[in-house]
């Protein structure tokens, strides 16, 4: 290895990550509170994907999936880095850790809020909620599953 190379810094893109970050790092400070609403609301996701009975349906953005279905797996892993095959930190610790990436880099791994897991009660008003007044759907329903519409007033 020629002499005038330097080691390869994986912090580099986010200068104040690394061994040096400073604990007062106002970027983070900023994240923060955002960072807790996204913990808060994946964690109870996470609760209520436990109770599948309960819980029977999950909407993404545009689509609606039953709560066992096989692209919903992940869900509970919430509040563990996607990385991770045990719970091998404490979830303060965990956050700690996101706040470093969502402050610096907009990354999120161990949250994932981008679902919502939901009674069929909740199902059936997220569906009349994107139902057209001619009938037209705004959402689609998940082809690995095949989830039955929730029905009314369920």
């Amino acid at each position: 290895m020629p002499e005038d190379q330097t080691e390869y810094d994986y912090f580099s893109p986010y200068p104040n990550e690394g061994p040096d970050h400073s604990p007062d790092c106002t970027r983070c400070a900023e994240a923060r509170p955002e960072l807790e609403k996204i913990r808060d609301f994946a964690l109870a996701q996470k609760e209520r994907f436990a109770d599948q009975a309960l819980h029977p349906y999950v909407a993404g953005k545009t689509s609606l999936h039953r709560s066992n279905c096989s692209t919903m797996e992940d869900l509970a892993q919430q509040g563990r880095p996607l990385s991770w095959d045990e719970e091998t930190e404490l979830p303060a610790d965990v956050f700690e850790g996101e706040l470093l990436g969502f402050a610096h880099a907009g990354v999120l791994s161990a949250y994932r809020p981008n679902f919502t897991v939901m009674t069929a009660q909740e199902a059936a008003g997220w569906v009349r909620a994107r139902t057209g007044p001619r009938g037209g759907t705004r959402f689609r329903l998940c082809k690995v599953c095949s989830p039955g519409l929730p029905a009314e007033g369920a």
